[in-house]
């Protein structure tokens, strides 16, 4: 999706020149708004879409709609890691995706398919002040709209997560080896199943290609500790690739495997 930058219809003062910014941070066009229906903005430049920027949200204004981005459950769930890192030990503060890629504080983590960022989020959170997460994604589109959502949120952790458009195989071949504690993968399931509201716009967005073998090794060699690859059940991508599942709770929807470093 081809995107510009813009504000909203009436901009708080200082919105356009944030807006400009953050053009140039991914790549884009930026385009004044102008008091123009966002309609008129996009058809004017030629573009697909537009990326809708004030001081608290962040809006992919697209054909079928405008979409406010959010992490979704992805802030409940790193304010249950902030929580159980804080001393609480209520069972509702667990995190199968946190506790499955064995996250630490001071951790540095790179999330391979960022998304809208919300595992991204909670490995902030697991990684504490002292780590650092960088999310790749494939598509400009999504991780402008995903990499300025990230920096309205109102959460700490948000604070420590870089998105950056990249293509995962090129990063991890030029990345140097045991760069990062963790690497994640979490490919878009490509089986229908039930998704958030919303979560349409993502996979029409997303990269669809699955996790390649030559990928998850190249994985590996950047990883210091392991690789956590996610998979929905029944895990048919995880048994594609040769990997078994971590024990998990019965019934559940979401399945991960761990694949040590290489030289571990």
């Amino acid at each position: 999706m081809r995107l510009v930058v813009t504000t909203p219809l009436h901009p708080a003062p200082g919105d356009d020149e944030a807006a400009r910014l953050a053009a140039q941070r991914h790549g884009l066009v930026h385009v004044a708004r102008d008091r123009r229906p966002i309609s008129r903005v996009v058809a004017a430049a030629g573009a697909e879409g537009a990326l809708v920027l004030s001081r608290a949200r962040a809006v992919l204004a697209a054909r079928d709609g405008e979409h406010v981005w959010s992490a979704g459950m992805g802030v409940l769930r790193a304010r249950r890691v902030l929580a159980r890192r804080a001393g609480e030990r209520d069972p509702t503060t667990h995190d199968p995706f946190a506790e499955a890629a064995g996250i630490g504080p001071g951790d540095r983590v790179l999330d391979c398919t960022a998304g809208l960022g919300a595992d991204a989020l909670v490995a902030a959170a697991a990684a504490g002040p002292d780590g650092a997460v960088v999310g790749l994604e494939s598509s400009r589109a999504l991780a402008a709209w995903t990499g300025e959502g990230m920096r309205r949120l109102a959460l700490e952790p948000a604070r420590r997560v870089e998105i950056r458009h990249a293509d995962h195989a090129a990063f991890l071949a030029a990345a140097a080896p045991g760069s990062f504690d963790v690497v994640v993968f979490d490919p878009m399931f490509r089986y229908a199943r039930a998704e958030p509201g919303g979560f349409d716009v993502v996979r029409r967005l997303a990269d669809p290609r699955p996790l390649a073998p030559e990928t998850l090794e190249a994985a590996r060699r950047v990883a210091r500790r392991w690789v956590l690859v996610k998979d929905g059940a029944p895990g048919w991508d995880l048994t594609r690739l040769g990997l078994v599942p971590l024990p998990s709770a019965r019934g559940a929807h979401r399945y991960y495997a761990r694949v040590p470093a290489l030289g571990r």
